[in-house]
């Protein structure tokens, strides 16, 4: 650039000389970052392109596990084929619980004259409190292992009025006592005292859908309960409650 400038013409002055020798340190400085800016660009593409090509490479080592499950046509994450436990299912589960747990089938609990084949739709259980702030503090416990186990049942507490208070226990176990001390026991039984208790219901249940359109229509004539039904993570969730009510911290805060 110096050169075609000055070709044919005099010699510059010092000033002119300087102000020349600035402007091309100042063209050197400019190529010097266009060059940077280049070498910068090309490496920021070559780690791009090596994410890029270590992505590929860790998606098609996930398509090729072996273990992993083949996804389905249908959202099942129940099981049963969206289907309900039947009622032998139920009974057979139910028998794996504490004493308490009753199956309620549309909204009532079960009857002699309810046929085996309806399915049950609420398996639940009442525990008993003296406070209003146990009964809270129970329910805590409760809506804290629901959310653990990511499975939610239906809680409510109410204070009700008994007429016999001996007759309302938590305790699972039932036995007849010997000597003077069940004699004792018989008599203070045959007492009866009202009073108010604090109830705590816990409902499990699950949402069932209808899975086609014949059964959406067959349904429209049914209960309210007709999208409610029992799966196995009904009788977990049950299960886990059973051992968290015998925990010390909790065994306190029922009758």
């Amino acid at each position: 650039i110096v050169r075609q400038v000055f070709v044919g013409k005099k010699m510059p002055t010092s000033n002119t000389a300087n102000s020349i020798s600035c402007q091309v340190v100042l063209l050197r400085r400019l190529n010097h970052n266009s060059q940077n800016d280049e070498e910068s660009t090309t490496a920021g593409h070559t780690c791009s392109t090596q994410m890029d090509s270590s992505t590929q490479a860790s998606s098609e080592k996930r398509k090729v596990d072996p273990f992993a499950k083949r996804p389905s046509q249908k959202c099942d994450p129940y099981g049963l084929a969206g289907q309900s436990l039947s009622h032998k299912e139920c009974i057979d589960w139910l028998a794996t619980l504490e004493c308490g747990w009753n199956l309620i089938y549309d909204g009532i609990e079960k009857r002699p004259e309810i046929e085996e084949q309806v399915a049950p739709i609420f398996l639940q259980r009442q525990f008993y409190h003296a406070t209003f702030h146990d009964a809270s503090q129970f329910l805590s416990h409760i809506s804290l292992l629901s959310t653990n186990l990511n499975h939610y049942p239906f809680l409510s507490m109410e204070r009700v009025l008994v007429d016999d208070l001996s007759t309302v226990s938590n305790s699972n176990t039932t036995g007849a006592s010997s000597g003077n001390g069940s004699v004792q026991t018989s008599k203070q039984k045959r007492r009866k005292v009202k009073g108010w208790v604090f109830v705590s219901t816990v409902r499990c249940s699950t949402y069932r859908p209808p899975t086609t359109r014949a059964d959406s229509e067959e349904q429209d004539g049914s209960s309210q309960y007709k999208d409610k039904g029992l799966t196995y993570h009904d009788f977990h969730l049950a299960m886990n409650i059973d051992i968290e009510s015998n925990r010390e911290g909790c065994t306190a805060l029922l009758l």
